[in-house]
């Protein structure tokens, strides 16, 4: 029987104790626990096996191997074996009891054998083996299991061949250095089970930072939690203002593996709980509930059995065990700190569960400090990608105000800005499905966002656009209507008509008729004359030249002003405006306009996007380009331009032609709509491919059904709006093909 351990013996063990835990690196953790073992026991071999990652520990991994007669020194690679490892049970899973490592790791007990080659009990032929081949004998062997706190095996220590000191001659391990030699054992497993959870720590650190999904996150903080802990259930909480605008600790994940209960996180099962509040309604902090406490207090809580405690309220636990035949125990409670040491969250882990027995037990003191890590690592990640999302739903609501400002410049262009993202969205959403020509087209997450980004932000530049250009929805609008300044002066024309002609009859009574008749016939030229004027300032796609040529000779007509100077009814800019051939707009005042996409690309690439929205300026400056280089402002052709710029352009003229809310225009049908994007492709000013796209995969359908008026959708078979080069023919556009 082995003697106590000696002042001497413990101050050794302290040094060891406190190398151990110093040491970051666990390959040289390894060699340390090696070389010291063989320090205390004087072996001249020994090896350090490690179990691997399976509950329960299916196979011993050579990870250290060492011999001083035979100047052998073997590291394996991290989680790698410098030999084949040592399976702890057969193919029909029994338990190997030949081998002296294995049957010690079953065991858990240390075990001590004078002769290898004298034993019976244990298979010792690949020492045998190993010895032939390197001129070696193996006679004594310890094997030392290295055990965690809960009795967990974590590896195992097998030393050979002691060495007396003296005589240099191979004999047996002493025995009173097995609690020197088992004490070492449980310093080992305890440095390597820290070592092994900081560096899957630090992993998990890695992998969360590159998560982008809070709800990934937040699932694989609580499973780590849960892993680590040996608890069978787990929830997550997030705090969050509720719509009443209290604060609340929110149901995030909730799993239970006993009762098979998965919600929230990415199971697409929404949990059915209210959130618990933090405040109670008289303003005092809420204590009674244990995770409420927890966020309040910024404390740990571990409860080794709820039915038992008189601290917290668990009525509702005791109702769900009822319910659910079930027994909450043991519960682990533990607050989320960012950063700053607020509180972001909160995790509750139940019912730990020894990993030999499967008994419910009490959650470890020791597992706090390693859950603390993990808590705080998870929290900061956490808290990133909250921080990260906040900002992206700030961009986002940026985005879409200037958006809305944009809109609420002009009624005549108003949702347009808003409902171009619609369109783009459905186009790129038919491209990624089609197994055709775009089956090679698909979107991440992130190229999705900078294609929305993009479509919302297509028309910013309108922001510079004169409010003058951008709401002239007639040829003489200012920024009011000045057909009311011409109306004034053919009014004023009419009543100084009607005066003169009141004069004639009076200086020429018997003239009366001819004289009716000659004013009728000038109030009747006059009449037609401001209606044609009238008409000339809505605009159309077409003016004759002799339109023009009647503006100018009504131009000449005069009229007497109030001061009794005679004025042409005319100016020479509102001739100009007037002769307009098509639309509303001056040449000017289109460049004008045009100049938006200019300030659009301009703010766009002023702006500091980074790497995964780098191509929004390119995708929301292009929807003016064309297919065949003559669009606007860079003049770029079909293969200079991304498939989404291209598809842009589809989106933004078809919401111009549909739109039903535009005061100068009727909302026009889909099936003309088609037809003048057909007619555009003919002519190379939009992609055919796309346009067969969005008619083949009824895009026009989905968006009218969405946001057209029924009597829009007028089109079922669109067999006929596909474009077939072979089709092509310059007829010309239809009358309302025109928008801004």
């Amino acid at each position: 029987m082995s003697e106590p351990m000696d002042q001497t013996n413990y101050q050794s063990l302290f040094r060891i104790g406190r190398s151990m835990i110093s040491e970051r690196n666990i390959t040289r953790l390894c060699e340390l626990i090696l070389d010291e073992a063989q320090s205390l026991t004087g072996a001249d071999g020994g090896t350090l096996y490690l179990v691997d990652e399976k509950h329960p520990a299916s196979e011993l991994r050579f990870a250290i191997v060492h011999n001083q007669s035979l100047n052998m020194r073997l590291i394996a690679e991290p989680q790698g074996s410098v030999f084949p490892p040592i399976q702890l049970y057969d193919s029909q899973g029994n338990i190997d009891q030949h081998h002296v490592a294995a049957f010690t790791a079953h065991a858990k007990t240390l075990i001590n054998i004078d002769d290898a080659y004298d034993n019976t009990q244990f298979d010792f032929s690949g020492a045998k083996r190993f010895d032939a081949q390197h001129g070696y004998r193996t006679k004594s062997v310890l094997a030392i299991p290295l055990l965690n706190d809960m009795n967990q095996l974590i590896g195992l220590l097998q030393l050979i061949n002691a060495i007396d000191p003296n005589t240099g001659d191979v004999v047996d391990f002493d025995e009173q250095n097995e609690p020197m030699v088992t004490a070492l054992a449980g310093f080992a497993a305890t440095a390597i089970e820290n070592r092994t959870v900081s560096e899957s720590q630090r992993a998990l650190l890695v992998d969360l930072a590159a998560t982008s999904k809070p709800h990934e996150i937040i699932e694989r903080i609580l499973d780590e939690a849960k892993a680590l802990t040996y608890a069978e259930g787990g929830t997550l909480y997030l705090i969050r203002d509720n719509e009443a605008g209290d604060t609340v600790l929110e149901f995030e994940i909730i799993k239970n593996n006993q009762l098979d209960i998965y919600l929230g996180g990415k199971s697409g099962h929404p949990i059915p709980f209210p959130g618990i509040p933090l405040i109670e309604e008289n303003g005092a902090l809420n204590t009674h509930n244990v995770a409420a406490y927890c966020a309040n207090s910024k404390k740990v809580v571990n409860i080794p059995d709820v039915y038992q405690s008189t601290d917290f309220d668990f009525s509702g636990a005791r109702a769900f065990d009822e319910q659910a035949n079930y027994r909450t125990k043991s519960v682990l409670t533990l607050p989320l700190l960012n950063h700053r040491k607020e509180v972001i969250g909160v995790i509750q882990l139940v019912n730990a569960r020894h990993p030999d027995t499967e008994h419910v037990i009490p959650f470890t003191q020791r597992s706090i400090p390693l859950l603390k890590g993990l808590a705080l690592y998870a929290a900061i990640a956490l808290n990133n990608q909250i921080l990260v999302s906040d900002l992206k739903n700030l961009l986002d609501a940026f985005i879409k105000t200037i958006a809305k400002a944009i809109d609420a410049k002009s009624p005549h262009t108003s949702g347009h800005c808003q409902r171009v993202p619609v369109i783009m969205e459905m186009i790129a959403q038919a491209a990624c499905e089609d197994t055709e020509k775009y089956q090679d087209f698909k979107l991440s997450d992130e190229e999705w966002y900078e294609l929305k980004v993009s479509a919302w932000m297509h028309d910013c530049g309108k922001l510079a656009t004169p409010d003058s250009v951008l709401d002239k929805s007639t040829k003489l609008h200012r920024m009011l209507d000045g057909i009311d300044a011409i109306e004034a002066r053919f009014a004023a024309m009419k009543a100084q008509l009607r005066i003169a002609h009141l004069e004639d009859l009076v200086e020429n009574p018997t003239d009366k008729n001819a004289l009716e008749n000659l004013y009728k016939t000038e109030i009747e030229k006059i009449d037609d004359d401001l209606e044609f004027v009238r008409t000339s300032n809505k605009g159309g796609e077409f003016m004759s030249e002799e339109s023009k040529e009647r503006i100018r000779q009504i131009a000449d007509y005069t009229w007497t002003d109030v001061n009794g100077q005679e004025q042409t009814m005319l100016s020479e800019d509102e001739v100009y405006n007037l002769c307009i051939e098509r639309g509303t707009l001056t040449h000017e005042e289109r460049q004008i306009i045009n100049n938006h996409m200019t300030v659009t690309i301009d703010m766009l690439e002023g702006l500091p996007f980074p790497k995964q929205l780098k191509r929004v300026p390119e995708y929301a400056g292009g929807h003016h380009e064309k297919m065949n280089g003559s669009g606007f402002p860079r003049g770029l052709t079909g293969e200079q331009m991304s498939i989404p710029a291209r598809m842009m352009a589809i989106a933004d003229v078809f919401e111009a032609l549909t739109a039903k809310d535009r005061p100068y225009k009727d909302p026009m049908k889909v099936s003309l709509s088609l037809t003048i994007l057909k007619r555009m492709v003919e002519d190379q000013h939009i992609d055919p491919d796309l346009f067969n796209l969005f008619v083949r995969k009824r895009v026009w359908e989905k968006y009218a059904k969405a946001a057209l008026a029924p009597e829009q959708l007028d089109v079922t078979d669109p067999t006929e709006y596909l474009y077939e080069p072979a089709q092509h023919a310059n007829k010309p556009l239809p009358s309302q093909a025109s928008g801004r």
